[in-house]
């Protein structure tokens, strides 16, 4: 007679030999990791070097057109401009820290309305005079100005932001080989 085999011994499987990781796949998916992650880890510098320019450049955008809105809105000139302090304008092309200021139409004082500034080894580069919305929003006359991230890889590491005589404001995107003006 043959041997019975009952249900129970069919439905449990006997484990095999062959069930795990060798150390030797082990160790070829470690390898296939540090190479994929010393791939990702230069662009990711890349990505974040670009984001930090672009949030650098925006902020510039952002002051430039609240002076233009604060011009029209006060009928007052209002003048965006490079400072030491973060109260008064500095004759200096370093806009590391910039303000907008204007005079308050009720006191007749001048008013820092709005105090900026990048961080870290970020640079900013605008005219040593600053730039001065008339009461219609219209510039005196068109300028740039320069933001920049030093870094060793060659790439587009600088935005210039023009302003228009018209108001109107462009940004567009710079390769200083890796290095700042």
């Amino acid at each position: 007679m043959g041997s019975v085999m009952s249900r129970r011994d069919a439905a449990t499987p006997r484990p095999s030999a062959g069930a795990g990781f060798t150390l030797i796949e082990l160790m070829v998916t470690v390898a296939v990791l540090a190479i994929i992650a010393a791939i990702a880890v230069p662009a990711m510098q890349g990505l974040i070097a670009a984001n930090r320019l672009s949030a650098a450049s925006t902020e510039l955008v952002t002051a430039l057109q609240l002076a233009r809105s604060e011009a029209i809105r006060r009928n007052a000139a209002v003048t965006v401009c490079g400072s030491d302090n973060g109260t008064s304008c500095a004759s200096t092309t370093d806009w590391s820290r910039w303000i907008v200021t204007g005079r308050d139409t009720t006191s007749g004082n001048d008013e820092v309305i709005r105090d900026s500034s990048v961080t870290g080894d970020m640079q900013v580069a605008g005219p040593a005079a600053g730039i001065r919305f008339r009461p219609t929003g219209l510039l005196d006359a068109q300028a740039s100005m320069t933001v920049c991230l030093p870094v060793s890889s060659v790439g587009d590491n600088q935005r210039v932001v023009t302003m228009m005589v018209g108001g109107g404001v462009t940004t567009s995107k710079h390769n200083g080989a890796g290095a700042c003006p």
